[in-house]
């Protein structure tokens, strides 16, 4: 059994259904109107929740409250006449501050989820945190 089924249903739309719990989201062409999740959208939905859901792991088992974080993507296209995701920018907004240490080591939880290092060699990458009120620029 696949663990997302996803189905055509008409008009350039689609839902995805996580055979696990029932549970769907519908995605359309940006073309179309939008009205749903983009195909693009959803690859940096992806991206941005693994990459908080790797910060947070790191952060329960370390006592820090991340609660709020949130993660602010952006997907670019490129590549004619083979269209393909040429870049992405994810501005990790995190609402405390912690020891300049302890930052450092939430970011480099959220640079290692897995989902980061499954893109192409070609695909730019740019992450910026925020903690608090300090604005932190992470090297990729």
């Amino acid at each position: 059994m696949s663990e997302v089924e996803v189905t055509y249903v008409g008009n350039k739309h689609c839902t995805a259904l996580n055979t696990k719990n029932g549970k769907s989201v519908a995605v359309d062409c940006p073309s179309t109107g939008g009205e749903e999740f983009g195909p693009g959208a959803m690859v940096g939905a992806g991206l941005g929740s693994c990459m908080l859901i790797s910060m947070t792991s790191f952060a329960e088992r370390h006592g820090l409250d991340v609660l709020g974080a949130r993660a602010d993507v952006h997907v670019s296209f490129g590549g004619k006449p083979d269209a393909h995701i040429s870049a992405i920018d994810v501005a990790v907004r995190v609402p405390k501050a912690f020891a300049t240490n302890e930052q450092a080591s939430l970011e480099k939880a959220a640079a290692a989820c897995p989902i980061k290092h499954s893109f192409r060699s070609d695909t730019a990458i740019s992450t910026r945190f925020e903690f608090g009120d300090a604005s932190i620029e992470a090297a990729d």
